[in-house]
């Protein structure tokens, strides 16, 4: 089964590591934007677009949404600067704007940056 949500975590390291801040991150940031297709819910699950997250949000979760359409965009500022905004369909403003910084001894951006980059190859 596919799933159509939109899943941003803290920097963490283990389920249990999680620093609750994305300034001087040293850790992997996931983001999963894949709220473009929520509406397929009714259709899978015989249910209106109904909220399948749990009640409690797991501690890693800063943010999650599977009730809304919408997409995401990543600018890299520079090697340690990444700002992630997600915008509901429809707003010109978003919903959520989100600075994220490496810290200095972090390889974090680097994967990152070759993401984007695997991703302009493809869609160019």
């Amino acid at each position: 089964m596919y799933a159509h949500l939109y899943v941003r975590c803290w920097p963490l390291r283990s389920w249990e590591d999680v620093l609750r801040s994305y300034d001087n991150v040293d850790r992997p940031v996931h983001i999963t934007c894949g709220h473009a297709g929520k509406g397929l819910y009714r259709i899978m699950w015989d249910t209106e677009d109904r909220n399948t997250y749990d009640k409690v949000a797991p501690m890693f979760s800063a943010a999650r949404d599977n009730e809304n359409w919408g997409h995401c965009e990543l600018h890299f500022i520079d090697t340690k600067t990444v700002k992630h905004r997600m915008y509901l369909m429809g707003s010109k403003t978003p919903k959520e704007d989100i600075t994220i910084t490496r810290s200095v001894s972090s390889r974090v951006t680097a994967s990152l940056i070759l993401f984007a980059a695997n991703l302009v190859f493809l869609f160019s």
